[in-house]
């Protein structure tokens, strides 16, 4: 595999200005005292741990790095020179992630389409099928990098609706 041209592709990925956005500084502390402020304004909304969860750790710069799509068939890999890469972010310290992953999860639960594993999966499809049925699942857990903010804030506004929804329909009988 060539370094330069994972190096040249990764750049191009970078420099693209659908996901990204170039910095003319490090904004990590500017963010985190953004952060502080909103948890200092909303702390009644808050328990006393996750106060401290959100503000008491050191923010650390996030790594970039890409791993090459080498999962394809011997067939394919012998006919492909290079291949494409999947670009990972890790943010180890990022613990508002860390939150909203603890939020949102429950949200899976109540998503009629959300299915959690390949066992799920079965649970799903009915116990005979035809012959000639073909079935097909999709893991798509790497797909959240390419879901744009807005629609998927707007989706997540949605799910919270509809269990504050059902959470008041309970409460009201």
């Amino acid at each position: 595999m060539d370094k330069d041209h994972y190096r040249y592709m990764f750049r191009e990925q970078l420099n693209g200005q659908h996901f990204h956005k170039k910095l003319n500084q490090n904004e990590d502390k500017k963010a985190m005292s953004e952060k502080h402020g909103l948890v200092l304004k909303y702390r009644n909304n808050l328990t006393g741990n996750e106060v401290n969860y959100l503000t008491n750790f050191e923010v650390k710069t996030s790594n970039f790095y890409g791993l090459p799509k080498i999962h394809k068939s011997k067939e394919r890999q012998n006919k492909r020179k290079q291949f494409n890469q999947r670009p990972e972010i890790t943010r180890n310290h990022c613990r508002t992630s860390i939150l909203i992953h603890i939020v949102l999860k429950p949200l899976c639960n109540i998503t009629p389409r959300f299915v959690r594993d390949d066992m799920d999966f079965l649970n799903y499809i009915p116990k005979s099928v035809h012959q000639e049925t073909i079935l097909v699942s999709f893991d798509v857990t790497s797909l959240y990098t390419n879901i744009l903010h807005d629609p998927g804030i707007e989706a997540i506004n949605f799910c919270t609706r509809i269990i504050s929804w059902k959470d008041s329909q309970t409460l009201s009988f």
